[in-house]
């Protein structure tokens, strides 16, 4: 997701991807988007992530079953870095 920065998506499909290396395992979600993004010059339309609060916020059944299987796409909406109350930056989907 890193690669489409603030670009506006609409997403259609969310599955679980978590990252491993060694033997950590990191949460992730792979989703996918109704439009196609150059990156590096490949037309792609599926982004990896980890970033904890997006990862978090798929963890909503419910969120993924009108996703998934009602087929309600979630969107459009943008990555943007925010800050917590405490100061600490992060990644959050919001409406564009």
């Amino acid at each position: 997701m890193a690669k489409i920065g603030e670009q506006s998506f609409t997403i259609t499909f969310v599955e679980d991807s978590n990252y491993t290396q060694g033997e950590v395992v990191t949460p992730g979600v792979k989703i996918t988007t109704k439009e196609m993004f150059d990156v590096d010059g490949n037309q792609i339309n599926k982004f990896h992530t980890t970033r904890v609060a997006i990862v978090n916020r798929f963890k909503n059944e419910t969120l993924r079953e009108d996703i998934n299987n009602k087929q309600i796409p979630l969107g459009p909406v943008k990555c943007i870095s925010e800050k917590s109350a405490s100061g600490k930056s992060f990644y959050n989907l919001v409406d564009a």
